[in-house]
């Protein structure tokens, strides 16, 4: 079954985690926040059902599965939307969740598995347990692994603890700094071949899942081998950021990635873009992989910057009804004629995105 979605959000849940892990983007006091909730599970629902698109809704964090009412949220979007979860499989809104939701409506459970982290805690059991629940019940779940230096040279050992749920696990490309040293750019020569073997191993496991899908995840580690031991910059390429993907925050604030301000979901200002956009910032390169068109061509790449957003069209609008310089009947026969124009380019094909 193969997933047909609008537009794909990156929905940052909440901050707070009840993990700390050593590389996470997040400083503790963030992480410590106390939990949050800007709006009902009703009100989300209504929020993205008003929007007249299916999405997929990655939901983020923090910890999402400790979020207030977690399960009514995620059987609430279930109806019409689909998700993709960030989870470290610890709470125990987990079980519930196996029960109320459906696993088609579901594209993939990204379980990190923290190796340094848990072991400073009561251990491994609950996130076999969780684990295994979910792939018994057929939700499309995946265990990375998070490829410090120090964890990826007991990456052997990992794949043990983890042998009995009969998942494979994923080496995920270390970004940060780790003993005075910047990753990924310092990874040694032998250390970026294990990183290739286990991650062409985990690529050839996770295969069929993603067949299902009609596409690789979106947080697609099973690739990070083909990032050589970088970082890509996508600035100045084009990119669907903005019409067919956003970043969502707690509070229901969107923006093309981070940066530009779009509206906000919830008091439904959220106006999307109408046209691709050139890449000027840095968000995440998962999705920049995904929605980047590196082949548009110059002659797109103007329409688009012309009339990209609705203020952009609407100016020219009402540019074209103000001119003083024709008479009304003839702004009036402009106008119409622009609005063809502008119509048959807005419908016109776009690019197929990679993915």
């Amino acid at each position: 079954m193969a997933f047909r979605y609008d537009l794909e959000i990156d929905w940052h849940l909440l901050d707070t985690c009840n993990f700390r892990c050593g590389y996470c983007f997040f400083p503790p006091e963030r992480l410590a926040a106390k939990l949050a909730t800007f709006a009902s599970v009703d009100e989300w629902r209504d929020a993205f059902d008003a929007l007249g698109r299916t999405c997929l809704l990655h939901l983020t964090g923090g910890e999402p599965s400790i979020y207030p009412d977690f399960v009514a949220l995620c059987a609430a979007l279930t109806k019409n939307h689909y998700l993709s979860i960030n989870t470290n499989l610890t709470h125990p809104s987990l079980i519930e969740f196996t029960q109320a939701i459906d696993p088609s409506r579901i594209a993939f459970i990204n379980a990190g598995f923290h190796l340094e982290e848990r072991e400073r805690r009561p251990g491994h059991t609950t996130f076999l347990r969780h684990a295994d629940l979910l792939h018994a019940k057929g939700f499309p779940i995946i265990i990375s692994l998070v490829a410090t230096p120090s964890v990826l040279a007991r990456y052997e050992e990992v794949a043990e603890i983890l042998r009995p749920t009969g998942l494979v696990v994923v080496p995920k490309l270390f970004r940060g700094w780790f003993a005075g040293k910047r990753y990924p750019e310092s990874y040694t020569t032998v250390e970026l071949d294990r990183f290739t073997q286990f991650c062409v191993a985990a690529r050839s496991a996770y295969a069929p899942l993603f067949a299902r899908n009609g596409e690789w995840p979106s947080i697609d580690m099973l690739h990070d081998d083909e990032r050589n031991g970088s970082v890509p910059n996508f600035t100045g390429v084009s990119c669907e950021a903005g019409r067919r993907f956003v970043a969502l925050d707690p509070r229901g604030n969107v923006f093309r990635c981070g940066k530009d301000r779009l509206g906000n979901i919830l008091d439904r200002t959220f106006a999307p873009r109408l046209r691709p956009a050139s890449c000027d910032t840095s968000y995440c390169y998962y999705f920049c992989t995904k929605y980047t068109l590196p082949n548009r061509t110059r002659a797109a790449r103007t329409v688009d910057a012309l009339i990209g957003t609705p203020h952009r069209v609407a100016t020219i609008m009402q540019r074209v009804l103000l001119s003083d310089r024709l008479p009304l009947r003839n702004a009036r026969r402009r106008l119409t004629l622009g609005s063809w124009r502008m119509s048959s380019i807005s419908s016109s094909p776009t690019p197929p995105t990679r993915g």
